[in-house]
């Protein structure tokens, strides 16, 4: 399958000048021998039949295509809302797909990606394996795509949260409270959002002169039954833990649950803190304490991150350092007296 990069050799010419010209650049300036030979090299190879000659006609699909772990989750609710928002704002339409579904479906990711029904990608990744099919797919084609949510090295583009700074608050707000036997229920998978949580639990605890010992720690996932199961699996450790930082929401409220069938009370037996904002937090029992993230601004850059690739900026990263408050309510207090 034909890259970028393949036609801007056989044209001989950069690949961003393959990139601006099938974008239609208003800003582009070539010969008119050097587009022939972009155009014929387009033809030559195949290169994305359709997108490539809807782009040499002038026009752009006008959507932005957004891949989700879960389309239900109310955390990426708040994400597709920022980045709805802006993709309005710059006359795009959004369009959503699960990861799971446009990895399995080879002839849908044709007609989704290579069909032309979007000009470029936002993925969120959740440290599966569909991840990087998805990706690999995306660079065989050459479209441009950022990665949400997480952080990432050159060449790719992507928008991250302070995940570390965010963790780091949330156990200090435990330490302030008194406790010293603090656990992590992590994201789990192979993501650098998961590794940045659990670093900056384990940063805290190092500087309140803690050990962040291993069986502090349980893969909580991401959803509410990985972290009932995570919170039971720490639940049936030797020393039991008074308070947990809880590295996704819907695991925390997973995590509750678990808290309530052993029979132990939240927040006087064991205090509990969640990432994330959404209405969940608010409405479950007891109201959790969590630390807010910006994930409406997350989805607003991330789309102007794509945007600029567009319009042949080269891909980049990031970091958003605005502050993480933690938002206390009733799940988190003072440690138990020891009987």
């Amino acid at each position: 399958m034909a890259t970028i990069k393949d036609v801007a050799t056989r044209a001989g010419v950069a690949p961003s000048i393959v990139s601006r010209l099938l974008n239609n650049d208003p800003t582009l300036r070539l010969r008119p021998e050097t587009r022939d030979r972009v155009e014929a090299a387009v033809r030559a190879l195949d290169y994305t039949p359709n997108r490539a000659a809807r782009a040499l006609r002038g026009a752009r699909a006008g959507a932005v295509g957004v891949a989700l772990p879960h389309l239900t989750s109310p955390v990426y609710a708040q994400i597709l809302s920022g980045a709805e928002a802006e993709a309005r704002r710059s006359d795009f339409l959004l369009v959503t797909v699960e990861v799971e579904a446009l990895a399995a479906d080879p002839a849908g990711f044709q007609r989704f990606v290579r069909g032309g029904a979007i000009d470029g990608l936002l993925l969120q990744r959740d440290g599966v394996p569909a991840d990087e099919v998805v990706i690999e797919n995306l660079r065989a084609l050459g479209l441009p795509f950022v990665i949400v949510n997480e952080r990432v090295a050159a060449p790719l583009a992507g928008v991250a949260l302070d995940d570390r700074q965010g963790s780091a608050l949330a156990t200090g707000h435990l330490l302030a409270l008194g406790h010293r036997e603090i656990a992590h229920l992590a994201v789990g998978g192979s993501t650098n959002r998961s590794h940045d949580r659990l670093e900056g639990w384990r940063e805290a605890m190092d500087t309140a002169g803690l050990p962040a010992r291993p069986d502090l720690v349980a893969d909580g996932g991401s959803t509410p039954e990985t972290g009932y199961a995570g919170m039971m699996k720490l639940l049936a450790q030797k020393t039991r833990p008074t308070a947990v930082v809880v590295g996704t929401l819907l695991s925390a409220i997973g995590a509750l649950s678990a808290l309530r069938d052993a029979g132990l009370r939240v927040p006087e037996d064991m205090s509990l803190v969640g990432h994330h904002d959404a209405w969940p937090a608010q409405y479950s029992s007891p109201p959790l304490t969590t630390v807010s993230l910006p994930l409406e601004e997350l989805g607003r850059r991330a789309v102007r991150l794509l945007i600029d690739q567009l319009g042949d900026a080269e891909p980049r990263q990031e970091l958003l350092q605005s502050p993480a408050p933690v938002i206390v309510r009733r799940s988190t207090t003072c440690p138990p007296r020891a009987s």
